[in-house]
């Protein structure tokens, strides 16, 4: 009985003991399991985390991979537009600048770049109206293209030259003296305020002999040169001191004009004067619209080395001259006795005159020439001299056919080897009050005289597309608006 109990008991024991080890076994089993999950989850991870740092390394480190470069091409839109004249057959429209005229629409003024509506019409007659292939130089979108209307001159340009006369021609009392001349001077302020900050503008002013330019080159018409310009030709003519003279403008930035070509293939060469001299500059900086103020043609004397290869004459000396038609030593010295007389006389008169002219709130008056001129008007008479020379040999001015050549030879020389159209050249004439071209007052020669100069201009101006206007002056604002309807406009 004892030994069965002892017995059962053993193995009820034994069978506890496995249990218990199958229970330790399993359970180390499962915490080997998961480690090993653990182990390869963490290796797993690790191999991802390490690929997209080195994606993301990739993506900031840089490689030096050579590609090939590609060659920047221009627009083909003038060329298409070009090809497109040619299988029409029509005349190849002009692709810098043009006249202005009524536009098929307008677009507003962005950025101070002007006003773009020029650049979008249908238009391709000779007039000059601008087509798609003629905005702006190059095929360019016209951004610099601004309208100006000088006086009645109308153009579109992207590079504008404006010249002014400053002789004392244009300061006579018929043509409204300083007031005029100051009523000009601000209406060219507004015509540069007009245009696009991104056109390109210069002024000169010349006399029979010089001109000064604001500056050598054209420059951007930004509010800074807005304001210089302005500034510098303020003094110009502004009192009877600097009337034609242009002493002072010269400095700075300005610059005084020098031919530096010599153009063989016209007569003249650099022998140029009056309001040729200006737009030679002009054209040397190859500006595409120039307008010209000037008081008539001008005078361009020709040297005697031309004159005599012109006409076979030889040419004395003027001293030579006057000693050979009896001006001795002694008539001079009674020229010059009676004008120590003559001359406080005049400037006496004068300023009499222009102090009544003060109290009336008038301008100073100016004579036609100078104190002797005004004298000659007075009354005052000086000893008579023998006439000029050129009353009796071959006249001493450039025949108008000689300057047009000129001016094409100037334009062949700087334009066409950049494939530049000609420029357009605009004309306004200063006249007197009472509106005619030229004076009608004086002999039938004197008259016929003017006629053929004011004729010669006109056809200058024809010759490079441009127009010749008139300028009425006056010596009241009011009556120089009422004259010139363009002003209102």
């Amino acid at each position: 009985m004892n030994k069965r109990k002892t017995a059962k008991k053993v193995t009820l024991g034994t069978k506890g003991s496995l249990k218990r080890k199958t229970v330790v076994a399993s359970t180390e089993a499962a915490a080997i399991s998961i480690g090993i999950h653990i182990l390869l989850i963490v290796f797993a991870g690790s191999i991802v985390a390490l690929q997209y740092v080195q994606k993301q390394k990739s993506l900031i480190e840089g490689s030096n991979i050579s590609r090939p470069k590609l060659e920047r091409r221009q627009l083909q839109m003038p060329v298409k537009v070009q090809n497109l004249q040619k299988k029409s057959r029509r005349p190849k429209v002009a692709t810098r600048m043009a006249t202005a005229g009524p536009t098929s629409f307008a677009l507003p003024d962005m950025m101070g770049m002007g006003g773009l509506g020029g650049g979008f019409d249908h238009g391709t007659s000779a007039g000059g109206r601008r087509s798609l292939s003629t905005m702006g130089a190059a095929g360019s979108l016209g951004f610099g293209v601004s309208g100006v209307n000088f006086f009645g001159a109308k153009g579109k340009g992207e590079k504008v030259v404006f010249i002014i006369e400053a002789d004392k021609d244009m300061m006579t009392d018929a043509r409204g003296g300083f007031n005029t001349y100051r009523y000009v001077k601000k209406k060219l302020s507004e015509m540069i305020e007009g245009l696009s900050s991104a056109t390109l503008f210069n002024v000169m002013f010349y006399t029979q002999g010089h001109t000064v330019m604001f500056r050598p080159k054209p420059v951007p018409a930004t509010p800074e040169n807005r304001e210089a310009v302005t500034e510098w030709y303020s003094k110009v003519n502004e009192t009877p001191k600097s009337v034609g003279s242009l002493d002072g403008m010269g400095a700075g930035e300005a610059t005084f004009y020098t031919p530096r070509i010599k153009y063989e293939d016209s007569r003249i060469g650099d022998n140029i004067s009056s309001w040729m001299r200006p737009v030679q500059a002009a054209m040397e900086m190859k500006a595409d619209n120039i307008f010209v103020l000037c008081s008539g043609w001008g005078l361009h004397i020709a040297s005697d080395e031309l004159r005599e290869k012109l006409y076979g004459v030889k040419f004395p000396d003027h001293s030579e001259w006057l000693k050979k038609k009896g001006w001795t030593k002694e008539k001079q010295a009674e020229y010059d006795a009676e004008w120590a007389r003559i001359k406080p006389l005049a400037q006496e008169a004068m300023r009499k005159e222009n102090e009544a002219r003060k109290a009336k709130g008038l301008p100073p008056k100016i004579g036609n020439d100078d104190l002797k001129g005004y004298a000659a008007k007075m009354g005052l008479k000086l000893p008579p001299k023998p006439k000029s020379m050129s009353w009796e040999l071959p006249d001493k001015k450039h025949r108008p056919i000689e300057l047009t050549k000129h001016l094409n030879v100037v334009y062949e020389y700087n334009y066409k080897p950049n494939k530049l159209r000609k420029p357009t050249v605009h004309f306004v004439k200063l006249i007197a009050e009472d509106g005619k071209a030229y004076s009608t007052e004086g002999s039938d020669q004197s008259v016929k005289k003017r006629e053929r100069a004011y004729n010669s201009l006109l056809k200058m101006s024809k010759e490079f597309g441009g127009n010749l206007e008139l300028l009425r002056g006056a010596k009241r604002v009011e009556d120089l608006i009422k004259y010139n309807e363009s002003e209102k406009k």
